[in-house]
């Protein structure tokens, strides 16, 4: 790391392009981080207009909301192990055989 280090301050070549290779990636991570809001954010209003389209009341508070959203979570959770437990026991049968 120390050499890293000296290698940078005494090459202002090498500094300009760590550099420019640090911003690069910074803006592609910040460009997914938007993306993935913006996402997030179509995904809750179709969720919205869904709820209204279909009667559906919509959770007011906030207690609410974390609480049926923790739930789909724990269903995910619970489903997504279940589906890899047997992922994992169908190759393990087909190894053994």
């Amino acid at each position: 790391m120390d050499n890293l280090v000296d290698l940078l301050s005494q090459n202002p070549t090498y500094l300009i392009v760590a550099v420019v290779f640090s911003v690069i990636i910074l803006f592609s991570v910040a460009k997914k981080l938007l993306k993935i809001a913006l996402i997030a954010g179509s995904v809750f209003v179709l969720w919205i207009a869904y709820s209204v389209w279909t009667g559906q009341e919509i959770s007011k508070t906030q207690e609410e909301l974390k609480k049926a959203g923790i739930e789909k979570v724990e269903e995910l959770k619970k489903s997504a192990i279940e589906k890899v437990q047997k992922k994992t026991e169908e190759e393990l049968v087909k190894k053994i055989k």
